[in-house]
């Protein structure tokens, strides 16, 4: 049996980030493991959102932290990782939003970030393709970006690999070997492993592997989906993104087209083992293809976006993401359970926060004090819960309906 230090599941943003940050904090003999291809699943299917303003001040440090592991993940692999760094807009029209709108600037301002109050002039000669009733409060938070997800996902495993992480494609982690209470390793689809600590960082099917040994990750499969027009001479890749509360809304350019995504009021959820093994081909029972989503959204989203009335779609995206049901994540240890770190649950912010997951889960793996508090994201912060009950299901489906940020 091979044995490793650190065996990592997953190599999607979040087990790349982590193999990432282990290697580069001094830890040796990581293997990292991945089901299929790098950044074959909902890593690469994200609309990449960095935005750092939070209601949440918590996570704040986070979202800094994947600003600077871009930075350094750059610097190892001496190529670019494309970050746009067009800026992000909020507008906001109704008494209540505009009353968070306010909040959100103050949190921002208040832990350093820069904040901008636009008139709607102002923002619409940034944004052509968008009309601003005149009583529209706009924050324009100019240091905000995006990201592709292969890109930022290639160049987390890329890194890691530089600093000595092994990296193994197209092999299948069917079982995480349990004794008693401890975690000794796992098994693939051809041989055992050994490992001190196993990382269950597999995404959408982390939870699984943690059923079978019995632990309960408080969170369930989430569609996240968006559309992405037709070129226009509107639109054009230096404008910022935006994020647009009343709609339920969000749009950023994709070269000289629009991608844009709604929140929709009832969310669609796939059962865990009801699970495919790829993405690829993969449809939903309900609203298989958005159509039904599009049209719930398309006459709010018209208010602000009028060409949506006639401007055809080339591209429909949609993937998964892990929900909670109180929008924190899955993170760190299992209470009674040695060997055995989570790292899953992102809530659809798995791109933005990747840098400040895998710092956190690499302070708990190197006994250092976390950097933040690890608390809200703890495993067993619901008590027991059964992730396979559609009633808890539910729950994490509501969660992500309720969502009206980027």
């Amino acid at each position: 049996m091979k044995s490793y230090d650190v065996v990592i599941i997953g190599g999607g943003v979040l087990g790349g980030a982590i193999a990432f940050y282990l290697a580069k904090r001094g830890v040796e003999n990581i293997l990292l493991l991945e089901r299929n291809s790098i950044a074959h699943g909902n890593s690469s299917l994200a609309a990449g959102l960095l935005t750092r303003g939070r209601f949440k001040p918590a996570l704040i440090p986070m979202v800094l932290e994947t600003y600077q592991a871009i930075h350094e993940v750059e610097a190892v692999t001496g190529r670019s990782l494309h970050v746009h760094r067009t800026g992000c807009m909020y507008a906001a029209v109704s008494p209540e939003h505009q009353k968070n709108l306010r909040e959100l600037a103050a949190i921002s301002t208040d832990n350093g970030l820069k904040v901008e109050w636009l008139d709607t002039t102002t923002a619409s000669h940034l944004l052509p393709w968008m009309r601003l009733p005149r009583d529209t409060s706009v924050v324009f938070m100019p240091e905000d970006g995006y990201v592709d997800g292969y890109t930022l996902t290639s160049g987390y495993i890329k890194a890691a690999h530089t600093l000595g992480v092994q990296v193994r494609e197209n092999t299948v982690v069917t079982a995480i070997i349990r004794r008693g209470d401890q975690i000794i390793g796992v098994k693939t689809d051809n041989e055992e492993i050994h490992a001190n600590i196993v990382i269950d960082a597999a995404g959408v099917w982390a939870g699984l592997l943690a059923h079978e040994i019995g632990i309960g990750l408080p969170m369930a499969p989430i569609r996240s989906h968006y559309w992405i027009t037709e070129p226009h001479a509107l639109f054009s890749p230096e404008q910022p993104f935006v994020i647009l509360p009343d709609a339920r809304a969000y749009a950023r350019p994709e070269t000289n087209r629009l991608l844009f995504g709604f929140r929709e009021r009832e969310s669609a959820s796939v059962h865990p083992f009801d699970l495919p093994d790829s993405m690829n081909g993969f449809t939903f029972k309900k609203d298989s293809q958005g159509w039904e989503t599009l049209m719930e959204g398309a006459p709010d989203m018209s208010l602000y976006f009028p060409l949506i009335e006639q401007i055809q779609i080339s591209s429909y995206v949609r993937g998964l993401s892990n929900y909670t049901p109180d929008g924190n994540f899955v993170l760190g240890e299992y209470p009674g359970l040695r060997g055995f770190i989570a790292a899953t649950g992102c809530a659809g912010a798995g791109i933005a926060m990747s840098g400040g997951i895998a710092r956190l889960i690499t302070d708990l793996v190197t006994g250092q004090p976390p950097y933040v508090d690890p608390a809200p994201h703890q495993i067993d912060r619901f008590g027991k819960v059964d992730p396979m009950s559609y009633e808890f299901i539910q729950s994490c489906a509501d969660a992500r309906a309720g969502k009206v940020t980027g």
